[in-house]
């Protein structure tokens, strides 16, 4: 079953039939566990979705984590994990990628179905940099502040304490944002003894601290840092004079409680013992709703969009997604009247009536829509590189209804099929991009008007690729490029590091070396290459020569040539590489 979720009632995702007939005592911390709520119930079921980051560009190379199984998103963003076990009640889905904050969902899951998540990854911002030793304020970019004490930073690994400057990554999210839903962790449910409560967002920060080397830092035990909240001008009015404060769990996927925070002004202000993700929300009564989604030919609505709205609430929407067999559930608040309105995969509405209020958990059984056949169209052709030769290594993009697909090459050749809102004639933009030369097409337009479509040749050259690394390693070209590929620029006072995850999911590349903010050549720091049978770190001195070194949202570009060793001693050779870079700088 897919799970609502409020924006800011966010839907809990603990089934409440499960809640009135397993109560027993259980481990509030346990894993994906049934905190409060009595034993943990697992089923064996498939989890699928889609990962974009805040720009809605699709993530490629995520890693995704579900039960005791990983695997990686593709090009367009999408994964699958079959045949997972998860808690029933509490499956809990982790999107990981380096660049980004964790992202994540916690929903009820369906054994007979496909159950379906998106998530939207923030990009880890560095807000500003504190002195371990006189602490400082931090002002968040998207919004609030963070205050630091003295004498306050340890190593998180070892709880030593931390001596040095302190790179502060944050990101405020506004509850009051469209994208609310998709952007924060898990969904906000906790549980107060035996009950399930849903959760009211009045603003939320996500903070991480790292040292000079890349280190993660946490709080000193009894130390505490201030944050302040600003709170959505929609909802001011009704906030209230304090409001509990809690922290994301994110090995069970819930929020616990943990201290207050008062209003000053047009902010909340709180203290905390730790960092995660902080959330002000006043907590509300929930009751479990359920309803089947069909069509007027009784096939399910699958993978989409509803929202129910409560009439007379500021903000008061509710966004999920259905199963592959239609179904959508989740806890709602106990005696309201709500909007149910279902959105196509286009975002257009295709269903819209009242529902509701429900004082107990409620089945509502199935739900008949009148809606049209969904359309797709099959975008196929090949694309050529600056010699005329079939492209052995790229990727095209095809910008469609406000969407963008991305599909690799085979041969030279593409497959992909997309959406499409209605029967009208749209415009598809098409771009083409070739691995191995560093070099892309301009973008061309193609006319979609009916099921199979062939964009015919596209040329993936005329404009060298801004960001890429290439390098050869023992005599193997790896090469990675934006958009397929992500790539990441991270700065400290004494350190700059370069990351990518390959297109091929399984090749991570970081390297870091000395800063000095000016084209110079520079000691590398560390190298760190995993893919094929060995990880492989460096062996003797590498310099790196640096070539360009632009503001931030410019560029930094360089070159080094070395040898690597395997990081973990399992008696590799020595091997050569040689690596060019050209990244976007971020910090």
């Amino acid at each position: 079953m897919k799970t609502l979720r409020f924006v800011p009632y966010v839907l809990l995702v603990l089934a409440l039939i499960v809640y009135v007939s397993c109560k027993k005592s259980g481990n509030s911390d346990s894993p994906g566990g049934d905190p409060g709520m009595g034993t943990t119930e697992y089923v064996t079921a498939t989890i699928s979705g889609r990962v974009v980051d805040d720009a809605n560009v699709p993530v490629k190379g995520a890693v995704i984590s579900a039960g005791a199984l990983t695997t990686t998103t593709d090009v367009n963003g999408s994964f699958s994990i079959s045949n997972v076990s998860l808690a029933k009640n509490a499956g809990f889905v982790k999107a990981e990628k380096d660049g980004f904050f964790q992202g994540s969902r916690t929903l009820t899951v369906n054994a007979s179905a496909t159950n379906y998540v998106n998530i939207q990854l923030i990009k880890k911002t560095v807000a500003g940099t504190i002195s371990t030793t006189a602490g400082g304020n931090v002002t968040v970019p998207s919004g609030g502040s963070i205050s630091f004490p003295g004498n306050s930073i340890i190593n998180a690994s070892t709880n030593a304490s931390y001596s040095g400057n302190v790179s502060v990554n944050a990101y405020f999210i506004n509850s009051a944002s469209s994208n609310f839903n998709d952007i924060m962790p898990g969904s906000l449910r906790a549980v107060n003894g035996n009950q399930v409560i849903g959760l009211k967002s009045y603003g939320m920060m996500v903070v991480e601290l790292t040292g000079a080397s890349g280190e993660k830092l946490q709080l000193a035990s009894g130390k505490q840092a201030t944050i302040t909240f600003p709170i959505a001008t929609i909802l001011q009015a009704q906030a209230p004079a304090s409001i509990p404060l809690w922290h994301f769990n994110d090995t069970t996927g819930l929020w616990i409680q943990e201290g207050t925070a008062t209003k000053q002004g047009t902010d909340y202000v709180g203290t905390v013992s730790h960092f995660s993700f902080w959330n002000c929300d006043a907590p509300f009564q929930t009751v479990f709703f359920k309803a089947t989604l069909n069509d007027q030919n009784n096939n399910p609505i699958r993978f989409k969009k509803v929202e129910l709205s409560i009439s007379g609430d500021t903000l008061g929407s509710t966004i999920g997604y259905t199963d592959s067999t239609g179904v959508i559930s989740g806890a709602v608040p106990s005696g309201q009247i709500m909007k149910m309105t279902v959105y196509n995969s286009c975002g257009a509405i295709i269903d819209t009536r009242n529902i509701g209020p429900y004082t107990a958990a409620t089945d509502a059984g199935t739900i008949t829509i009148n809606t049209a056949t969904p359309l797709s169209t099959t975008v196929t052709g090949t694309v050529l590189d600056c010699s005329g030769n079939l492209v052995a290594n790229g990727m095209v993009n095809i910008a469609v209804s406000g969407k963008n697909y991305r599909t690799l090459l085979s041969n030279g050749g593409f497959s992909i099929t997309v959406d499409r809102c209605d029967n009208s004639t749209v415009t598809a933009k098409l771009q083409a991009f070739d691995y191995n030369t560093t070099q892309q097409g301009a973008e061309t337009s193609l006319t979609i008007s009916g099921g199979t479509v062939n964009a015919g040749q596209l040329s993936a050259c005329g404009s060298s690729i801004n960001e890429f690394i290439n390098y050869t390693l023992n005599g193997k070209q790896v090469v990675l490029i934006p958009p397929a590929d992500n790539l990441n620029e991270s700065r400290t006072n004494s350190t700059t590091g370069v990351s990518g995850y390959h297109s091929n999911q399984s090749n991570y590349t970081y390297f870091a070396f000395t800063d000095n903010a000016q084209p110079a050549t520079v000691a590398m720091d560390s190298v760190n290459i995993e893919g094929g049978q060995y990880t492989w770190k460096k062996s003797g001195v590498i310099n790196v020569n640096i070539t360009e070194y632009g503001p931030v949202s410019g560029y930094i570009s360089g070159n080094f040539s070395g040898n690597l060793t395997d990081k973990y001693g399992t008696g590799s050779p020595v091997v050569p590489i040689t690596c060019t870079f050209r990244v976007k700088r971020k910090s």
